[in-house]
């Protein structure tokens, strides 16, 4: 009982941290994702500006605009491990690969999923692909070594028992 309500929401807290500062490490460092954040960034910074000066009342624009990136938060950096955390969890499922590999999936996925259309992805959208599913996986490793990798083994069912 302590796991379900301690444990696993601490570990799913400090895996989306540390995923979170790897995508915002990634982003600094790799020249593709360097351009693509500080372009969005930039446009959506000064259509902000835009929107706020031009309106009466700026408020709901600028709820807007602190809800939209509180989505876009959420179905990159919380979401992914959140769900393969609770699959793992009904499942059993405590491999490191799995936690790895299956969060770094997801979050891979996510743009795809959320684009819904069935055309070739670009070059520049397969390295966004790639990075996203790097943080995918940061966040299963964390997941994993403080929920999983700890996890005392079972006994075999089937062993016959000690001193009989």
């Amino acid at each position: 009982m302590i796991r379900w309500l301690l444990l696993i929401p601490f570990a799913l807290l400090i895996a989306i941290g540390a995923s979170g500062t790897f995508f915002l490490i990634a982003t600094i460092v790799d020249p593709v994702m360097a351009v693509l954040t500080g372009d969005t960034l930039f446009v959506g910074l000064w259509s902000l500006v835009d929107a706020v000066f031009a309106a009466e009342d700026p408020g709901p624009i600028v709820e807007d605009a602190f809800l939209a990136v509180g989505r876009i938060v959420f179905t990159l950096l919380v979401f992914p491990p959140l769900m393969i955390a609770i699959i793992s969890e009904v499942l059993g499922m405590r491999s490191l690969l799995w936690h790895a590999l299956a969060t770094g999936i997801l979050t891979a996925a996510v743009p795809f999923i959320l684009r819904g259309s069935a055309r070739i992805a670009s070059p520049a959208e397969l390295h966004v692909s790639v990075v996203l599913g790097l943080t995918g996986a940061v966040a299963g490793l964390v997941y994993w070594a403080i929920i999983g990798g700890r996890e005392p083994r079972r006994p075999n069912p089937t062993a016959p028992l000690s001193g009989s």
